[in-house]
């Protein structure tokens, strides 16, 4: 399968992440890999969400596990919805060298296609619902548009779907996820992953995989380590 990226991002990849290994402030070395190579934003999005220094990226690997029965799960929701609907309205999407799936960044914060949104969000509890036995309970950006009803519909359909848990809206997930108790988390975002000590869970990239099984390109091979 052809890569959705011109050939040039996995070079620029393979060299931001050996000036990130020289210590350079990650700001610095995207905007210096990111002239060199003249990306887009968009482009420059994928060196910053798809790539780690060495040791963060090894780190975060370590973390990546499953669902077990009995556990508490909290899930960063628009989080993992916003991958899963730019999956399906043909956005491409990556794994990142800490072993995650993630996407440009585009839309967060945004429902543009409501149809497909509300298709991730159907996808998601089907998940949920096949997993072990567990407790989800979803955290729910306050700021975003129609939060409150996503939550009571959550709550309402994980209940007709035996799926124990609860959803709430929250002014900061982040703080919840890395704050509270728990077994696992489902989230992508690098700073929550570094923060937490418990496993992670890819539910995007499990939920892809379950129902289109596509080929994600990686930024950076796993063989290339910085000298």
């Amino acid at each position: 399968m052809s890569s959705p990226f011109p050939d040039h991002i996995f070079q620029a990849a393979e060299e931001y992440l050996w000036i990130l290994s020289k210590g350079y402030p990650q700001n610095a070395a995207l905007k210096l890999v990111g002239d060199k190579f003249m990306l887009p934003s968009d482009m420059r999005q994928i060196l910053y969400r798809g790539v780690a220094p060495a040791g963060k990226a090894l780190s975060r690997r370590g973390k990546i596990g499953s669902v077990e029965k009995g556990d508490l799960v909290l899930i960063d929701t628009y989080n993992v919805l916003f991958t899963v609907n730019n999956y399906l309205l043909g956005r491409p999407l990556f794994i990142s060298n800490d072993g995650m799936l993630r996407d440009a960044g585009e839309m967060r914060g945004r429902i543009i296609n409501k149809p497909q949104f509300s298709r991730s969000v159907s996808m998601m509890l089907e998940v949920l619902q096949m997993w072990p036995e567990a407790t989800y309970i979803h955290y729910l950006d306050e700021p975003v548009s129609h939060s409150g009803r996503l939550s009571i519909e959550l709550c309402k359909d994980m209940v007709q779907m035996g799926i124990e848990g609860d959803a709430h809206t929250v002014q900061s997930p982040d703080h919840m996820l890395k704050q509270e108790r728990s077994d696992a988390i489902c989230t992508s975002d690098g700073a929550i992953i570094d923060h937490y000590q418990g496993r992670v869970i890819d539910l995007p990239r499990f939920l892809l995989q379950n129902y289109f099984q596509p080929d994600f390109p990686q930024v950076i091979s796993e063989s290339i380590t910085p000298a």
